[in-house]
C-alpha cells in the first residue's frame, strides 16, 4: 500500500436526516448531498485527520472480519469514489 494521505475535502458537513447520514457540500453556488451508509460514515470518521491508506488498512482489519486483500480493494475503491465526488483529497 502507498503512503498518500488522504483527508476531507474543505466545505464538507456530515449531516443526520432522519436516521439518514448525507454529506452536504456547502460550496457557495453547489447544492450537492450524498446518502452515506455505515461503510461511508466509517471513511467519513477516519478522514477527520490525513490519513495513509495503511492507517485505514489497520483500522478496517481491527474492526471488520475482513481479508486484507479485500480490505485493499474496498479502501481503494472508496477513496477513488469520494475523490472523484470532491468529497476526500489527497493531501501531501
Amino acid at each position: 500500500m502507498d503512503d498518500k494521505r488522504f483527508a476531507r475535502a474543505d466545505n464538507i458537513e456530515l449531516r443526520t436526516i432522519a436516521g439518514e447520514h448525507f454529506l452536504i457540500v456547502l460550496h457557495a453556488g453547489e447544492s450537492k448531498m450524498f446518502s452515506v451508509n455505515g461503510m461511508g460514515l466509517w471513511f467519513w470518521q477516519h478522514l477527520v485527520r490525513p490519513v495513509a491508506k495503511a492507517e485505514l488498512l489497520g483500522a478496517m482489519l481491527t474492526e471488520y472480519e475482513v481479508d486484507e486483500a479485500t480490505a485493499r480493494a474496498e479502501i481503494d475503491r472508496f477513496l477513488a469514489d469520494l475523490s472523484e465526488k470532491g468529497l476526500a483529497r489527497q493531501t501531501e
